[in-house]
């Protein structure tokens, strides 16, 4: 890819000088030097004068969606199962609270029928 020729929409022809993934650096005409991300600078911005090249980047751009795709579905995914596991909780928390307010009830319910039961007194 290094010595490759590319056209930029401003800044005109310019030649690869390095390439390291995920960034492809070109020197322009005017002695500018700039960097970019590579693949996804392709056709935005920049195109390869070889058609081989051009067509190589476009599968290098569509692989990096695929990826990028794939990524934010992990995503997703993950937040999807923290919230399932958050709403599990509170359920179990809230059956707790009702589990022991129902004991609570009938301890207090079996009190008062054993007090009724002996008349008031209890021992």
């Amino acid at each position: 890819m290094v010595g490759e020729r590319v056209t930029h929409i401003r800044f005109g022809e310019g030649i690869v000088t390095a390439f390291a993934p995920p960034h492809i650096e070109i020197a322009f005409g005017d002695g500018a030097v700039k960097t970019f991300v590579y693949p996804q600078a392709v056709d935005r911005f920049i195109r390869f004068t070889d058609g081989k090249m051009q067509a190589q980047a476009q599968r290098d751009l569509e692989q990096a969606g695929v990826l990028a795709r794939e990524d934010e579905m992990a995503r997703v995914l993950a937040n999807q199962q923290r919230a399932a596991a958050a709403a599990r909780q509170r359920l179990e928390q809230l059956h707790e609270r009702k589990v022991a307010a129902a004991r609570r009830t009938a301890a207090r319910s079996a009190a008062a029928r054993k007090a009724k039961a002996t008349g008031g007194t209890t021992k």
